[in-house]
């Protein structure tokens, strides 16, 4: 993408911002690495996370799903822990439960699915995007974001964007594939900004679906179906497709509204 900022090469690449310490056994620390001071971006945490289960898996095994509630505002200056819990090996399945720790407290919790390998999945390549314009927005330094409809006043980030690692993911490494894209799935909203003088706030919870196994060699599409907002709470889902315009993978998200300050 032409136009490269200064924040853009100074911005790290997925693949280390989601590599984790190994501390102990089922025990992990992921470092920030972001740029920005304030809330640890809840992205960077679900990849995180993933990582942390996927490192107690055998190599067999993918990702299949994830489900996890976000808790506390997470700070992006510190650190976070990782404690995995083993809940089952089956013939086909494994099953992991994490929590995100920062100053003794948890601010995610999550369940992992994983599942065996099985074949007949390929990749089809993205075509580059025509007619598309680069967006520049935290924490979307570590990922090239193009969008063809620039979201209004009203809503609160583009509702349909192209998206891929700024820099390329190391190859036959499925599991960082998936974090890179729980990493993503983050990204923008389906909802609006406002709603009855109420402002969208942090994250409730999250779930993602991998339909097939991870492997984010280049563009992806997300689009969000529009919203529903009720009880001082807004949900939305999403689809990220591929260039074929098959889905590889599903979203749904909750978020707070609440008060302007």
């Amino acid at each position: 993408m032409s136009g490269t900022t200064d924040v853009e090469l100074l911005a790290p690449p997925l693949a280390a911002l989601l590599s984790l310490e190994r501390i102990d056994r089922g025990l992990f620390r992921g470092g920030s690495g972001h740029l920005t001071e304030g809330a640890l971006y809840g992205g960077q945490v679900l990849g995180q996370a993933l990582m942390a289960c996927g490192a107690t898996v055998d190599p067999d095994r993918t990702p299949h799903s994830l489900h996890a509630y976000f808790l506390r505002r997470g700070d992006a200056g510190r650190p976070v822990i990782y404690r995995v819990e083993n809940d089952r090996d089956g013939g086909s399945y494994s099953s992991r439960r994490v929590v995100a720790i920062q100053n003794g407290e948890v601010v995610l919790s999550m369940s992992a699915s994983f599942r065996l390998r099985v074949g007949g999945e390929n990749y089809v390549p993205v075509p580059e995007p025509e007619k598309a314009k680069p967006i520049h927005a935290e924490p979307a330094v570590s990922l090239e974001v193009l969008v063809q409809k620039w979201p209004t006043a009203q809503e609160f980030f583009p509702r349909e964007f192209w998206v891929r690692p700024n820099v390329p993911l190391p190859e036959d490494n499925s599991l960082m594939h998936a974090a890179a894209i729980a990493y993503m799935s983050d990204f923008s909203t389906g909802l609006d900004r406002q709603h009855e003088g109420k402002v969208i706030g942090p994250s409730l919870d999250h779930t993602l679906w991998f339909h097939s196994e991870a492997d984010w060699k280049d563009w992806l599409i997300v689009e969000h179906a529009p919203g529903i907002v009720r009880g001082s709470r807004g949900w939305y889902s999403g689809a990220i497709r591929n260039g074929s315009g098959e889905v590889v993978a599903s979203l749904a998200q909750e978020m707070v509204y609440r008060e302007p300050r």
